[in-house]
């Protein structure tokens, strides 16, 4: 019952188009989660103009803060969730003392000293391939629970 990034594109995407769509996401964040760079598909039967279809688009989702980078026309086959090979997840911590201004809820803040060369060290044990299914949904979809950890 609260608004949803989903939400807001498939009424863009009726507003330019006059057609009720499905968007479909790679996946989806958590509240209060900030995405970059997510991948969606949506099926339509107008044509646009290369670029035409992004900034009717903006142009629909505001005042939401959701931008569409670009859209772009992909083979039928193309599905947002399952053709994902790969995602990058940015977790932010704030080693300062002072109280946080702009990045209030994106920062985790940590008032005491850290050691960065231990946390980095410890992490590295954590690269390669593992069974996550501790941290599974009990409705997760996905065909594995083996998931490979290349950057940390």
């Amino acid at each position: 019952n609260a608004p949803t990034v989903q939400g807001a594109l498939e009424t863009a995407v009726k507003a330019i188009c006059g057609e009720d769509v499905r968007v479909h996401g790679a996946g989806r964040t958590d509240a209060g989660v900030h995405a970059r760079g997510q991948v969606a598909h949506c099926d339509i039967a107008k044509h646009f103009p290369p670029g035409r279809f992004r900034d009717g688009l903006n142009a629909h989702l505001r005042p939401n803060p959701i931008g569409v980078l670009a859209a772009d026309i992909v083979p039928d086959d193309f599905e947002a969730r399952f053709s994902a090979t790969k995602r990058h997840y940015l977790y932010r911590i704030t080693n300062t003392r002072a109280n946080l201004a702009l990045d209030i809820g994106r920062v985790w803040r940590v008032p005491r000293a850290l050691d960065a060369d231990a946390m980095h060290k410890a992490a590295q044990r954590l690269l390669g391939k593992h069974d996550f299914t501790t941290f599974r949904d009990t409705e997760c979809q996905a065909k594995s629970p083996d998931k490979t950890l290349h950057q940390l």
